[in-house]
């Protein structure tokens, strides 16, 4: 709780838009309290993104992703965080970020039971600025070539279960024991998207595990 003379306590403070902050009091009376209109700015990045499991040649299952913009020299530190849920069928995403300065980024894209992949390099990009990247269209448009062909588009490899960065037989085995009790609904294990945890989910985790990927950065 906060005190601002005339308002007594204020029990929270939200963005309702990119140019009026609201101070909630503790009668839950809503003040506008500062407006900006020319700081405040943000970078747009729209996004194509193949994840294996979820694309079958004609359409990708619609779930959510979340993108990191991260620093283009080491430690490679989190500027920006973002999320949504991607266009249903294409593997599209429109991402904005409040927080990140103009500046060079890797992009990073995290889904559920995908791996982690990067941008091949850094972005450069402008407050206020609209930009478009595709990981879909060669392999080269991730760091390290770090993506598989499938049905026409480059996606990200699926079957990191347990996001720690590997597919191996830790994520196989936590997709078999689902697939053995017949687990169905919204699981990390259903890495096609189904809500079915069954032998499809199984062939991918156990190609990618047998090959042992791993996330490739910097």
């Amino acid at each position: 709780m906060y005190q601002i003379p005339g308002f007594g306590n204020i029990s929270d403070v939200a963005l309702t838009d990119r140019n009026t902050w609201y101070a909630v009091s503790s009668n839950t009376t809503s003040y506008p309290i500062g407006r900006n209109t020319s700081n405040l700015s943000s970078i747009s990045v729209n996004l194509n993104v193949g994840i294996e499991g979820f694309w079958n040649g004609i359409s990708q299952v619609s779930d959510t992703v979340t993108v990191e913009l991260r620093s283009s020299s080491t430690p490679y530190n989190v500027i920006d965080v973002a999320k949504t849920v991607f266009t249903p069928g294409i593997g599209y995403g429109s991402f904005e970020f409040l927080a990140a300065p103009a500046g060079s980024y890797y992009i990073v894209v995290k889904h559920r039971n995908s791996l982690e992949t990067w941008s091949a390099s850094p972005v450069s990009m402008a407050s206020g600025g609209n930009y478009n990247y595709d990981f879909t269209s060669a392999a080269s448009q991730s760091f390290g070539n770090n993506t598989i062909l499938k049905l026409g588009r480059y996606c990200n490899y699926s079957g990191d279960v347990n996001q720690d960065g590997v597919i191996d037989g830790t994520d196989f085995l936590l997709v078999d024991n689902d697939i053995l009790t017949g687990a169905t609904g919204y699981l990390t294990t259903d890495l096609d998207g189904n809500n079915i945890v069954d032998g499809s989910d199984g062939l991918i985790v156990d190609n990618n595990s047998s090959s042992y990927i791993i996330v490739l950065t910097p």
